[in-house]
């Protein structure tokens, strides 16, 4: 790419060659990937198990990657460990809320009845079903694949072969979701589904999808533009980017067919707003002999998304009385249990206690806000600490100056699966969850790749052996030797 430091060939070639830690963390990744993408149901448990065994090789690829790696790799081991910190804690709060269930079981001329009695609030409780154990191992699971993701890749050649295999895939399902579409099927594929007609491709729930295709047209167009920026690369239509660019397409206008209001604005507003960063990548920065036409027809593209977007939110105002009162259960929650909520998944076993007398005869899984949500079952504790996390590793990206185009462009579609999450429930499905997390990771090692040598990016800082003359105890000789044959 530019401004890339000039290497030997045979350095290149070592850099860039797969490590076998690389070889098995790629396969590992587009094997997890592609379960969540096919098998999208939420609590498939098919693919939670699967997820849940597959997360057992995360540590053998990093001991793998510890004895083959060809330079210094310090740290290794405790990386790990802070990082995968949130996993831990998170699955230790929820093991700790098993000793305290709130529920209790009473009996009324026969009749069995569930009541909620006093709990400590200041000690984790659990009101979660047999089967949430799965669950929360499962989730935990993803976040240990992906992580490697940020230890593993010693070049940017890794994500160079990796990202566009992932970017194909979801590009195929998103294909499904079309045909799905016209031929009328009443149900998505793999899945019982819901019942209801807001589903596309695999995803029971359409503003899942919409989620789901944020985040990869956020990728497909990160992908677009790199491919841009390369010293050797073609003009743009005779290079690989309009696939990209195509592919980010097929993700992005798959927003005028959901159903789900904010995730369809919020895909559509993100797919405009990565047009018109290409739009002015084109007119400031590229010499491409077609830029101008380019830049115009992205521009006028990214205006009429925008635009779609915008008409979006006064189409439909959201007078959605059952969300309105799913969130309000939430919040009445939070306040009963604030440091630790009530477990994960307990929302559809406690909300009842606090929902309308409308509402009663439904149970209700979800608080239609996953930040609600998130507050409800893990409260201030076990929200801060991934949200710490999250924040930390941004904050030690932004330290230092020099930002990175493709890493800004992955964080955008970060960004809006964060902004999604207060209104809807995108991490809720794994497929949302594994690939914010892969395209989060992945966008944090670019950048550290990006900015250090090959050699140093996971190398203390060593002292420098060489020290100057007046600071050395040992007498060392500095003049010229006059040898000469005897």
């Amino acid at each position: 790419m530019e401004n890339e430091p000039k290497i030997l060939p045979r350095d290149k070639l070592l850099r860039d060659t797969f490590t076998p830690a690389e070889s098995l963390l790629c396969v590992h990744i587009l094997v997890t990937t592609l379960i969540t993408f096919w098998l999208a149901d939420p609590r498939s448990f098919w693919s939670l198990g699967i997820l849940l065994i597959a997360g057992g090789g995360a540590p053998f690829i990093l001991k793998t990657h510890e004895r083959t790696h060809p330079f210094f790799i310090d740290l290794l081991w405790p990386k790990f460990w802070i990082f995968s910190a949130p996993a831990w804690l998170l699955a230790l709060q929820f093991m700790l809320g098993l000793l305290q269930d709130p529920l209790a079981s009473i009996e009324i001329d026969g009749a069995q009845f569930l009541t909620i009695h006093t709990i400590q609030p200041w000690l984790p409780v659990s009101a979660a079903t047999p089967n949430t154990w799965i669950t929360v191992l499962g989730f935990g699971a993803m976040y240990l694949i992906t992580l490697n993701l940020f230890i593993v890749p010693k070049s940017r050649a890794f994500f160079e072969k990796t990202l566009p295999w992932l970017c194909l895939s979801a590009v195929i399902v998103c294909i499904f979701g079309y045909m799905q579409e016209a031929l009328g099927l009443q149900k998505p594929l793999f899945t019982k589904g819901t019942g209801n007609s807001d589903f596309f491709a695999f995803f029971p729930y359409d503003g899942h999808w919409a989620a789901f295709a944020t985040i990869w047209c956020a990728a497909c167009m990160a992908m677009a533009l790199a491919s841009t920026r390369y010293e050797d690369s073609p003009d743009f239509i005779h290079s690989i980017g309009p696939w990209y660019l195509a592919g980010a397409g097929v993700l992005g206008c798959s927003g005028y067919l959901i159903e789900a209001r904010w995730p369809s604005i919020i895909l559509l507003i993100t797919f405009s707003l990565l047009l018109f960063i290409f739009c002015v990548h084109f007119l400031k920065q590229s010499k491409d002999q077609n830029r101008t036409l380019i830049a115009v027809t992205s521009g006028i593209l990214a205006c009429a998304l925008l635009a779609s977007g915008i008409f979006h939110i006064f189409q439909n105002p959201d007078l959605n009385n059952i969300q309105a009162a799913l969130r309000s259960a939430a919040i009445e929650m939070f306040k009963d249990s604030p440091l630790f909520g009530w477990g994960m998944d307990s929302f559809a076993q406690v909300a009842p206690f606090y929902l309308d007398d409308t509402l009663m005869g439904e149970r209700y899984y979800r608080a239609g806000s996953d930040a609600l949500q998130m507050l409800a079952e893990f409260g201030l504790v076990g929200t801060i600490i991934p949200i710490l996390t999250i924040l930390a590793l941004l904050i030690r990206y932004l330290k230092k100056k020099a930002t990175i185009e493709l890493t800004n462009h992955l964080l955008i579609g970060c960004l809006a699966l964060l902004i999604l999450a207060l209104c809807d429930t995108p991490f809720m499905s794994p497929a949302v969850f594994i690939s914010f997390f892969a395209l989060f990771f992945s966008a944090l090692r670019w950048a550290d790749l990006s900015r250090t040598k090959v050699d140093e990016v996971d190398a203390i800082k060593r002292p420098n052996l060489v020290v100057p003359e007046s600071e050395r105890r040992v007498p060392f000789f500095t003049g010229e030797y006059q040898d000469k044959e005897v």
